[in-house]
């Protein structure tokens, strides 16, 4: 046997087979430790600063390529069950170390870490998301029970602070303020609008072009005309039910007026849904599609996930890419008829702008399918509910009624915009209830500039978005005396508990709502035109008394206000029995 003594013994093989098992086990052990200073890098490096929500939709498909691609790689490599663990150990090393940076910097490093709040606010947006799923949409509940345990200055999130004091307004949107609008009015890209971009020297010439038609001549007398004869269509249900002895779904045919009068505004074409007594199709998508944002309006990173990923598959989302498609198509049909009509809708102003910088580009077009956009949504569901509230609150209150109605008395004519512009009690009406029911409860958030701003003596750092809710502001009692009572006397009687400061409905400074005096004229001559002629009380389904009290308690908020129930009235002549 001597001629095998040249050849390795057994120690020698299981010296090599030793040493590269222990070279495997350490290339493992640095595979997993250069994993997570990954994770940590990402989040150091790279998450740390600017805004991710636009790219939210690029990073969650990158994510599930590169874990799709490393786990094929291992299972080549490894086999099934040794390489589908390999790469979910190695994606959970990455997650792990990734989100554990950034929760541990969050809570004990960020520039926001001494101001108060829940603790898992401080770590991530999807705990407000939480919060408005388990209350049904009602981020207005949310924040104000969060006031009520933490004060005034909230940390509501990562970057973002919750300000319930009055002076939050001068602050974000005053003359002086250097603040822009935060991430979340980035909703509608690549689509442009005047009150989504956050671009201020855009925004200011968009004004602008704005503020000319609102304020032309034939547009003022379009939009009392179209005013008046779709209230007129109101009143004819109203008259019909009345004669009949029948109940009236209020809130539906507010919202039919609301949106018939937006759809003339901006097309020149009404949905005809007061006249057919039935939801236009478009609307019909645009109101389901909003459901979304009383969920996801917090996190707007999550928004343009579920916009740019799942609109083949989420119902909301694809309701709200077809109401959406369905304002281009009105757009882009009202381009083409813009010669042959006269200059009486804003669209046909809006046109005329960009025709006379040159021909319609395709940055113009974007402009104009977000204005028509904004035009249909915003302009509709804020005076819609704000209707709503208001008849509510009236029903329960029978003698501001009566108190009304001997004010109108004194007018000639109802329609007249300019004598109901003058009524003190009635003014006082729609004040209180855009005060108690704010037609935006808690959106409009803002981004402080890179030095930060100072709000009642707190110092807010730069770049944090700040929430300031109107629901809860406009109910403190530094504010307004009685701060929960409906109380119209406040705003025009002496010592009546009236102030300004915690009040701001349509905004202010240069973001203030473009379209204020067409909402008023809405609000006072369907008020006039109603309690002038008629008495009304809440009923429930089948005739018998109500409260409404699902109306209010019910309310969710889905940017703008939605009542949480059907108002059902019974209308009556004034001088006749309620029966």
């Amino acid at each position: 046997m001597e001629e095998f003594s040249d050849l390795p013994s057994r120690d020698v093989f299981g010296g090599t087979s030793q040493w590269i098992s222990g070279t495997f086990h350490h290339f493992n052990t640095y595979l997993y430790l250069y994993t997570a200073l990954a994770g940590i890098s990402a989040h150091l490096l790279l998450f740390k600063y600017g805004e991710w929500h636009m790219q939210a939709p690029v990073l969650f498909r990158l994510y599930v390529i590169a874990t799709l691609s490393t786990t094929i790689l291992a299972i080549v490599v490894h086999g099934y069950e040794t390489g589908t663990w390999r790469s979910l150990s190695l994606n959970i090393t990455f997650m792990f170390s990734l989100f554990s940076s950034i929760g541990i910097y969050r809570v004990f490093f960020h520039r926001l870490k001494n101001f108060p709040g829940p603790i898992m606010a401080r770590t991530t947006k999807l705990w407000h998301v939480w919060k408005c799923i388990t209350a049904r949409s009602r981020n207005h509940h949310v924040l104000d029970n969060i006031h009520k345990q933490y004060g005034d200055f909230v940390r509501t999130g990562p970057s973002e602070i919750t300000i319930f004091h009055p002076e939050v307004f001068t602050a974000i949107d005053g003359p002086r303020t250097k603040c822009t609008k935060a991430d979340w009015y980035d909703i509608l890209l690549p689509e442009l609008a005047i009150n989504t971009t956050r671009d201020k020297v855009e925004h200011d010439h968009r004004r602008k072009i704005w503020n000319t038609a609102f304020t032309s001549s034939d547009l003022v007398e379009y939009q009392h005309g179209v005013v008046a004869k779709l209230a007129g269509d109101l009143e004819r249900i109203v008259e019909r039910a009345a004669r009949d002895g029948e109940v009236v779904r209020f809130s539906e045919c507010l919202n039919w007026f609301s949106f018939d009068v937006m759809g003339e505004f901006a097309f020149a074409q009404s949905f005809h849904m007061l006249q057919n007594q039935q939801w236009h199709h478009a609307v019909t998508l645009i109101r389901e599609a909003s459901k979304m944002l009383g969920i996801f309006n917090p996190a707007p990173w999550l928004t343009q996930i579920g916009f740019h990923i799942g609109g083949n598959w989420l119902h909301g989302v694809r309701d709200w890419n077809e109401g959406l498609g369905w304002c281009r198509i009105r757009m882009a049909e009202r381009i083409e008829t813009q010669d042959v009509m006269k200059k009486t809708d804003i669209s046909s102003h809006l046109i005329e702008a960009s025709r006379n910088a040159g021909m319609i580009t395709k940055q113009d077009r974007m402009w104009l399918n977000g204005d028509s956009i904004t035009l249909v949504v915003a302009g509709s569901d804020t005076v819609s509910s704000t209707l709503t509230f208001l008849f509510h609150t009236l029903a329960l209150h029978p003698h501001h009624q009566t108190t009304l109605f001997h004010e109108l008395s004194n007018l000639h004519d109802c329609t007249n915009q300019s004598a109901l512009a003058k009524l003190p009690h009635l003014n006082g009406v729609i004040n209180e209830i855009l005060r108690l029911h704010p037609a935006v409860p808690t959106g409009g958030n803002r981004l402080t500039p890179a030095e930060g701003i100072t709000v009642a003596g707190t110092y807010i750092p730069g770049n944090t978005n700040i929430v300031a809710p109107r629901y809860t502001i406009a109910r403190l009692e530094s504010c307004f005396e009685n701060a929960g009572e409906f109380m119209p006397e406040r705003w025009y009687e002496i010592g009546g508990g009236g102030r300004t400061k915690g009040f701001a409905p349509f905004g202010m400074g240069r973001y203030a709502c473009v379209g204020k005096q067409l909402a008023l004229a809405e609000l006072r001559l369907v008020t006039a035109l109603l309690v002038s002629k008629y008495e009304f009380r809440i009923v429930d389904g089948k005739g018998g008394d109500d409260d409404g009290a699902d109306i209010v308690e019910g309310m969710r908020d889905q940017f703008t206000a939605q009542p949480g129930g059907e108002l059902k009235l019974r209308f009556w002549l004034r001088g006749a029995e309620g029966e």
